[in-house]
């Protein structure tokens, strides 16, 4: 049975509330109107009957200039930022955008009023955090979900999707949603008119900077979940010098809870997970690595500060899976293969340095590329770093988007020098270099599948085609039995 759509009144009354809400100046054109609708889009194409068509002006187009497309599809009202010359109900406002998500919110009933919202945001481990969150509230008993990465397109979707998803959520029965929040969604106010019942902060590295422009910027767009969003309750990193500085720039919330590697004791790790001692408490994580302790770290400190034992926190940790892509284990018969998203340069430094931690005497074979349409400075600045701590590394593709691929693996490699340690090469199709990798794999080598992790395309031009580093591995592991 299909559920019965539900519809939102659009009337100058909503107007007035929402010129509150972002206190500026919002009319419902013309006066006196009041037109019920069932969902709000963005995109033209994706118009159904009863939408509320959200004029988004971008970089690259003008969505005033699609309203009659969306009108001729069956949208029965505009959100703007200037009155158009058609005849239909027009929200106007100062930004739409800047508006977009509390309008989403208000159609979709406010749902995240209804479940407790946890925000993850930092360059490296948002994706392991809510996994291992969303487990812990699993095993308190509370249905969880988790909106990132690994679940969509985007780390963090577009207003009118997020809104729709948490509405599905509550009225599906979930309590608790642990949702990635990346910098670009906080700076595009896609999280307006959400409602966090706490923010996580993991760390802030190099990453990000062809769309902020200085590591100064990329810290302010992150600092926007626990600025401008009401937060009664936050997490931070006090390893971090940018989570202590944002416990300096929020001294007014409630609730501040750290976490920090000091705190450690009877760490015990492997190549399989870690255990470890806090605060009189024993943990398990099936997820190897410092940074994953860093990880379990920021998990504990948020799940006690809802009021969960440590012995349910560590059975929700005990009982994760493997996170995919992110320091994936698969095990050949004389060697291991490591996948991980690792594409910054503190993701890469800390990747090779954890795998070398856990397997001292062991040679270590790094595969890794670099994005194209991104960040240029990180490219060499990732080959010192694979070339000063690999024996081994291998320079291939990652998602060369719209650039050519040899430029950009040029780029990486201008970071080797005569001083770099490692024996390097290139091997610009990304299978051939995992094959070959493997195929010569000795008795004890790990080898590093760096970049791309979760992701099962790869982006050239226009066009994704098929491409998951897991599945190349375990049919070269096959194809050397």
């Amino acid at each position: 049975m299909t559920a019965q759509r539900k519809f939102f009144t659009l009337n100058s009354a909503v107007a007035s509330d929402l010129s509150d809400r972002l206190q500026s100046d919002v009319r419902l054109a013309p006066e006196g109107v009041s037109v019920d609708v069932g969902s709000v889009v963005m995109d033209s194409r994706r118009v159904v009957s009863d939408s509320l068509f959200a004029c988004v002006s971008g970089e690259k187009f003008d969505g005033h200039n699609f309203a009659a497309d969306a009108l001729n599809s069956g949208a029965v009202a505009l959100l703007v930022d200037r009155e158009l010359d058609v005849d239909v109900p027009q929200l106007i406002v100062a930004d739409v955008r800047a508006s977009l998500g509390e309008v989403a919110s208000m159609i979709s009933g406010r749902p995240s009023a209804e479940i407790d919202v946890i925000g993850v945001t930092g360059t490296n481990g948002k994706t392991t955090v809510a996994q291992l969150l969303a487990s812990v509230f699993t095993a308190d008993g509370r249905k969880s979900a988790v909106i990132g990465t690994l679940e969509g397109d985007m780390t963090t979707p577009e207003a009118p999707v997020l809104q729709r998803k948490l509405r599905d959520l509550a009225d599906d029965g979930v309590s608790v949603v642990v949702m990635e929040v990346s910098s670009h969604s906080l700076v595009q106010q896609r999280v307006r008119g959400t409602s966090f019942a706490a923010g996580v902060f993991t760390n802030l590295g190099h990453d990000h900077l062809d769309i902020h422009g200085t590591q100064e910027d990329y810290f302010r767009a992150k600092a926007l979940l626990f600025t401008s969003y009401g937060l009664q309750r936050m997490i931070l990193n006090d390893d971090d010098v940018h989570g202590r500085l944002l416990g300096d720039l929020t001294s007014d919330v409630r609730e501040v809870y750290r976490f920090s590697m000091s705190e450690v004791e009877s760490l015990d790790m492997n190549i399989n997970g870690t255990t470890f001692v806090l605060g009189g408490a024993p943990f398990s994580v099936p997820i190897p690595g410092r940074p994953n302790i860093e990880n379990a770290l920021a998990v504990i400190a948020c799940a006690r500060s809802f009021g969960i034992s440590d012995d349910v926190i560590a059975q929700g940790l005990a009982s994760v899976d493997q996170v995919p892509g992110r320091m994936q284990v698969l095990s050949g018969e004389n060697f291991d293969a490591i996948v991980d998203f690792a594409h910054t340069p503190e993701a890469l430094d800390a990747l090779v340095r954890t795998c070398r931690e856990l397997a001292p005497n062991r040679r270590l074979v790094v595969i890794f590329g670099c994005g194209g349409g991104r960040d240029k400075q990180k490219r060499p600045q990732m080959a010192a770093i694979a070339g000063d701590l690999a024996d081994i590394v291998v320079v291939t593709s990652d998602n060369p988007r719209f650039e050519d691929p040899a430029a950009i693996i040029d780029e990486v490699c201008a970071g080797f020098t005569d001083a770099t340690m490692a024996e390097w090469s290139v091997e610009a199709d990304r299978a051939t270099a995992i094959a070959d990798a493997i195929a010569r794999a000795q008795d004890g080598d790990v080898i590093i599948v760096a970049g791309k992790g979760h992701e099962r395309y790869q982006e050239v031009a226009a066009c994704k085609t098929e491409f998951d580093d897991v599945a190349h591995i375990r049919a070269a592991m096959e194809a050397s039995r």
